[in-house]
């Protein structure tokens, strides 16, 4: 099964600051991307006969302007208009590419919400919208771009590189992990810090059903402020201002076929406190632990 591990990673300051400069080339590549994309349907649509006129949306609405047309601007177009860009070049060929698809993917999820406003559905959509100047995207790397050396994974490095940038680049393997199970790697900087998300498949597969679990029962978790984590459960409450957690409750309930009914206003106006480090018992806490790992393993 594959699936996504977040690791914070510890880089160098020389690491830091190739990956700034990676991150940067591809944020500017994708606006380069965004740009092209829009210049040409613009140019594309502005040919179309009656493209501005009265037109109806969900046969009732009566509506005048530009008409919504889906965009033709493909993956291998992108890639093949922009392989001599300079953030392109700056780039691992393979980064640079993974890079236009993640644009290309954005063209098709406009592409797929232009049938769903003439059908009334949502709002009017729009192209996928240029990222801040200067600002920093995820760079990946599949599995052909990374070389496996004692332990680590060593990126492809463009050769358009900056000479003072260039330094020994590696990956560090975390231990629960066997090299044979990457898939992918992205580099993703997030509030401040740099993360490495492993893409892996290590051939489990998902458990459907856990002996060890009430499916009736569910949990809802909202991170405070001050108060450090609220939750709320099908059939009680627990910590303090659980209306976040309630919500996200009701965000799932059908789909996880929870029952809500004995969540009532009087147990999210006075709510059960806990101290999860006092008023619940070591061997309470144990257990729970146990039973989540079960769950995931």
């Amino acid at each position: 099964m594959y699936r996504t591990i977040p690791i914070r990673a510890k880089f160098t300051e020389e690491e830091k600051a190739y990956w700034i400069d990676q991150c940067q080339n591809a944020n500017s590549l994708i606006n380069c991307a965004i740009y092209y994309t829009i210049q040409n349907h613009y140019q594309w649509r502005e040919k179309q006969p009656n493209a501005f006129s009265v037109y109806w949306r969900n046969n009732d609405e009566l509506r005048c302007g530009w008409k919504l047309y889906k965009c033709c601007t493909t993956y291998p177009e992108l890639d093949k208009a922009l392989k001599l860009n300079l953030h392109y070049k700056a780039l691992a060929a393979q980064s640079a590419q993974q890079t236009l698809k993640s644009v290309g993917e954005s063209i098709k999820s406009y592409n797929s919400l232009v049938d769903a406003y003439y059908q009334g559905d949502v709002n009017r959509p729009s192209l996928p919208r240029y990222r801040k100047k200067g600002g920093l995207a995820a760079v990946t790397f599949p599995r052909q771009a990374l070389t496996d050396k004692d332990g680590c994974f060593r990126p492809s490095i463009s050769k358009e590189t900056k000479p003072e940038l260039i330094t020994q680049i590696e990956l560090p393997l975390p231990e629960f992990i066997d090299s044979d199970w990457v898939k992918e790697v992205t580099i993703r900087p997030s509030l401040g810090e740099f993360w490495i998300d492993w893409v892996i498949d290590d051939g489990k597969q998902p458990i459907k059903v856990n002996p060890n679990l009430d499916y009736s029962q569910a949990y809802g978790f909202d991170h405070g402020g001050t108060n450090w984590l609220t939750g709320a459960s099908g059939s009680q409450l627990i910590n303090a201002d659980c209306n976040g957690a309630a919500n996200i409750l009701k965000k799932v309930a059908t789909q996880l076929g929870v029952d809500l009914a004995k969540v009532g206003r009087g147990s999210l106006t006075l709510p059960k406190r806990y101290d999860l480090f006092s008023n619940l018992k070591r061997s309470y806490r144990e257990k729970c632990e146990a039973l989540r790992f079960q769950a995931s393993a």
